[in-house]
């Protein structure tokens, strides 16, 4: 094994100790993408909460022009928010603290937006 170093005694290098956090240049760009993503499936968990609640109707056959009502079925954007709190844990281990804490506060705000709307429903 010529050629590579060889350490012994006062030599060796001490070893790592923690993985290094992610920079903060890329941890905010992760955070922004990971915002728009959220934006999307929550408004994805909307829709489909109203689709499957049975309030809309794309093309109402009969278009009588009546006023349509839409409830959200607080289910579908609960789970969303709960997926994009637990994802949190995610990027903390990943060592983005930035990305982290905006998706915790991301997520426990949609959390609690759900659990609002269950007065509404």
């Amino acid at each position: 094994m010529t050629g590579l170093p060889h350490f012994h005694g006062a030599n060796v290098p001490p070893p790592r100790t923690e993985r290094p956090w992610l920079p903060v240049v890329g941890d905010i760009a992760l955070a922004v993408g990971l915002l728009v993503l959220d934006a999307i499936g929550v408004v994805l968990a909307v829709v489909l909460g109203i689709d499957v609640h049975g309030d809309w109707k794309p093309f109402d056959p009969g278009a009588d022009n009546s006023d349509v009502t839409i409830t959200v079925e607080w289910l579908y954007v609960g789970i969303a928010g709960a997926l994009v709190t637990l994802s949190a844990a995610l990027l903390y281990a990943l060592r983005a603290i930035v990305s982290a804490g905006l998706q915790l506060l991301v997520g426990m705000t949609v959390v609690v937006g759900a659990a609002a709307s269950v007065a509404y429903g």
